[in-house]
């Protein structure tokens, strides 16, 4: 019991902590006889965990000082692990001489190579494991190069060139690993981010042409459901044969027309709707003719000024119709052809009736 007041009064002088009123027992193993080691030896040990030698340290026995080395090594963590169970083996199994003189020593370089390590492998890991964004933990340093593999392959994702390529390093040489780790993976993710660009520009392009055939189907009623899973040519096949138009309209025979990949996008991009423009001039006209008995296919076929100087030729001679015929041909414009084939010539037809 004796020992442990001790351990804990050197502890508290040490680290400048205040051991707990309650009483704590001795740690198992220890001694209550003084150590025989020299102090020159526990000096040196000490300053290997930074523990700041005092008086009451040294009038420790041998036993419950590399305890006080053990706890001061866990203080420090990580960087001195291989110190902290060489330090515990030695408390528990009665080999503190040889620890204090060589075991700490021996411990010490033990963690020092493995820091040595694992900064290297962090330095060549370290990317590979921010590309995949997950942190590099103790436990991943500690992995040979072929386990790491392994950890990249379980991160990465499924389908990807990088989970592929990691698959099929796994079962490689070392040197295999190695070049996967510090160049491989962002090749393959350089793939992998290739392939994304590629799959999103296609998805891009097969929307612009779903769209488009989309807006062409509302200009012969088609439902654009229908139009967005039809193939181009599907589309133009169903305006040919699914009844949407009349065969005598522009957009039916342009749509007949439409042989290949190219004239198909041409028709659904533009043709559709230049024809559509064209078939409701058409309806202008061949209603306009009707008035003075003009066939209808001649009417489509005549241009806008041609059909109003016909229509003036087929009036009846001093008609409103005749007259108005001649007024919108004596202007000269374009305008005033169109106007008079949408409703000058109907408010002339109604005069005349009267």
């Amino acid at each position: 019991m004796s020992s442990s007041v001790a351990v804990l009064a050197a502890l508290t002088v040490a680290t400048g902590v205040v051991a707990p009123g309650t009483a704590i027992a001795a740690p198992a193993g220890s001694s209550s006889s003084v150590a025989q080691t020299p102090d020159e030896v526990r000096t040196n040990a000490a300053a290997v965990v930074g523990l700041t030698i005092t008086p009451e340290l040294l009038r420790l026995s041998e036993s419950d000082f590399v305890y006080a080395i053990y706890q001061a090594a866990k203080r420090q963590g990580e960087i001195a692990l291989e110190v902290q169970y060489a330090a515990l083996d030695a408390y528990n199994r009665g080999w503190t001489s040889s620890f204090l003189q060589t075991g700490i020593y021996e411990a010490h370089q033990r963690d020092l190579d493995r820091e040595a390590l694992y900064q290297a492998r962090r330095t060549e890991r370290q990317p590979a494991a921010a590309l995949l964004g997950f942190e590099l933990t103790s436990i991943l340093l500690a992995q040979d190069d072929k386990n790491f593999v392994f950890a990249l392959w379980e991160r990465a994702a499924r389908g990807s060139f990088v989970r592929a390529a990691a698959g099929t390093v796994f079962s490689g040489t070392p040197a295999e690993h190695k070049d996967f780790i510090v160049r491989g993976i962002f090749v393959e993710h350089q793939r992998d981010v290739d392939a994304a660009k590629e799959a999103a520009e296609k998805e891009a392009a097969e929307k612009k042409l779903r769209d488009a055939r989309v807006k062409a189907a509302a200009v012969v009623g088609m439902d654009p459901a229908l139009a967005a899973q039809l193939t181009d040519e599907w589309f133009v096949q169903q305006i040919v044969t699914g009844g949407l138009v009349s065969q005598d309209s522009e957009v039916w025979y342009r749509a007949y027309l439409s042989r290949t990949p190219e004239q198909w996008r041409a028709f659904i991009d533009t043709g559709i709707f230049e024809a559509a423009a064209k078939d409701k001039v058409n309806a202008i006209k061949v209603r306009a003719a009707a008035v003075v008995g003009i066939e209808a296919g001649y009417a489509r076929y005549l241009e806008e000024g041609p059909l109003v100087r016909e229509i003036w030729t087929r009036a009846r001679a001093g008609s409103q119709v005749q007259a108005a015929a001649r007024r919108a041909l004596d202007s000269g414009s374009p305008a005033e052809w169109r106007i008079f084939l949408e409703t000058g010539i109907f408010a002339a037809a109604e005069a005349d009736r009267r």
